[in-house]
């Protein structure tokens, strides 16, 4: 008769939350301490052949802890199957902040099997159990992550993440063992009280296997450092387990777990014993320094950072005021400028209807003076009226009409292709410039007064830089331009003008 029985392959621990690289290499260093732990397990004690464990296993960090790293090796023995397992372990801690940090684990190591051919019963000496080679071995893999914010602990394993065979024999069949993947969650939170001096810690792990049905721990642990610990853990489909601890010394520790089974063969199983014995290199009161020089540095820089940022938003208000008080003396003086072209404008608007009214008064004086004196030739000679009025007329109104053409029409001396009006705007070319401007509307306001001057004025806008100019003429070539500026328009303007080029 054959019986199918399941279980999980890894060593059972009680104490595990003090050595938790045994079953997550990520968490290996995550104390900051180097020390060496000793563990021996009996469990079951009222079943002939029960598991029986022991473990060694030391652990500690590198370059200021950002590296961990832990060796540890175990003897698990199961009536006449026995374990032995030696892994090493990597760890690389990286801190995303002053409160958050995640690590990765990497673990390998060596799994050796072994069956007690001494404490099988054959009736036949040819048993297949009697020829086989009793040790056999395989290499392994244990992969861990971790995730530390602040107080709280998340960690995830997967050990003997291969599933290797552990092959005993081949002819005339073949008999393995069969490695199984498992996989291992913990959740811690530390409680600190009393200056980090006590510490109360709800613990929870879950583990699975394939084909196995997976088993909860839920636990509650309170550690007073310097004194020692207790706790206690529910493990589902199990028992309940007991924890104490005492510190011998600064650097010595030892420990105990109790544990008895409170399902339906408990009467039958008996109880379970784990004694843990652990040594730190170096005192508690020098770890305690180097703890509190880590958050002295901390708090340190925790200011720096504070006043530096203070530094910052000072340094960039006084650059806000700064600006905006440049920003108004720009405008400021960009308002005065304005204002002092509009009442350049208003004088040379003033200017020029005087200079209108002058010339009506010139017209109509000339005009008077002609006719009398043509009467008064026309009485004393008749024959010489129609000369004199040729005369005068050719004199006075010529003249006027010309200093009039000269007035109004001054610009359009040059070709009309020449004249902003007929110029497309923007167009390649050397534009005479009167203005320019970075608002629109002040470019529209000086092309209007312009125009009120009699004078033919338009927009554009260079797109390389956006600005708007307001010329008056356009030409071909830099000389024709570089006239027209310099004489500005015939005398036709009196403000300053430059040429602007676009290609």
């Amino acid at each position: 008769m054959a019986i199918n029985a399941q279980a999980q392959q890894i060593p059972l621990y009680s104490n595990y939350f003090f050595t938790p690289y045994i079953y997550n290499p990520a968490l290996s260093g995550a104390s900051g301490v180097t020390e060496a732990t000793i563990l021996h397990r009996r469990q079951w004690t009222g079943i002939q052949g029960s598991p029986e464990t022991s473990a060694l296993g030391v652990n500690g960090s590198l370059n200021d802890g950002a590296v961990g790293w832990s060796v540890y090796g175990f003897s698990d023995k199961t009536d006449i199957l026995n374990r032995v397992g030696v892994y090493g372990n990597y760890a690389y801690h990286v801190k995303l902040t002053d409160d958050i940090s995640i690590s990765g684990g990497l673990g390998a190591g060596y799994l050796n099997q072994s069956l007690d051919q001494s404490g099988t019963r054959a009736r036949d000496n040819g048993d297949i159990f009697t020829v086989i080679a009793p040790n056999r071995g395989t290499f392994d893999i244990n992969l861990g992550l971790s995730l530390m914010v602040q107080d709280f602990t998340l960690g995830f394993a997967a050990p003997q993440i291969l599933s290797q065979n552990v092959v005993y024999a081949t002819n005339p069949d073949s008999i393995n063992y069969n490695l199984i993947r498992h996989y291992v969650a913990s959740v811690q939170y530390d409680f600190k009280f009393a200056g980090d001096k006590q510490i109360l810690s709800p613990i929870a792990m879950v583990r699975a296997a394939e084909g196995v049905p997976f088993q909860i721990d839920a636990g509650l642990l309170y550690n007073m450092v310097e004194y020692g610990y207790v706790g206690a853990m529910f493990r589902s489909n199990y028992g309940v387990t007991a924890n104490i601890g005492l510190n011998l010394s600064e650097n010595l520790t030892l420990g105990y777990a109790y544990d008895f089974s409170t399902n339906t063969y408990a009467s039958n199983f008996g109880t379970s014993h784990e004694f843990m014995l652990t040594y730190r290199f170096g005192s508690n009161k020098e770890n305690e320094r180097m703890q509190n020089e880590l958050k002295r540095i901390k708090l340190m820089q925790r200011r720096q950072r504070d006043e530096t940022q203070e530094l910052i938003d000072e340094g960039m208000k006084e650059f806000k005021d700064s600006y905006k008080d440049e920003m108004a003396k720009a405008l400021e003086e960009e308002k005065q400028k304005m204002q002092a072209e509009i009442e350049r404008l208003s004088q040379q608007a003033a200017e020029a209807a005087q200079n209108n009214a002058n010339n009506a008064n010139n017209n109509g004086g000339n005009q008077q003076n002609y006719n009398p004196g043509n009467n008064n030739m026309g009485n004393n000679n008749n024959g010489n009226q129609p000369n004199n009025n040729l005369g005068n007329n050719n004199m006075n109104n010529t003249g006027n009409q010309g200093g009039n053409q000269n007035n109004n029409t001054g610009a359009q001396n040059y070709p009309s292709a020449n004249m902003a009006s007929n110029v497309a705007p923007g167009s390649p070319g050397y534009y005479v410039t009167a203005g320019v401007f970075g608002q629109q509307a002040n470019a529209n306001r000086l092309m209007n007064n312009l125009r009120s001057q009699g004078l033919d004025a338009q927009v554009f806008q260079d797109p390389s830089n956006n600005f708007f100019y307001v010329y008056l003429l356009k030409f071909q070539s830099y000389q024709d331009a570089e006239g027209a500026k310099n004489s500005r328009l015939n005398g036709r303007y009196s403000g300053d003008l430059w040429i602007k080029i676009v290609r």
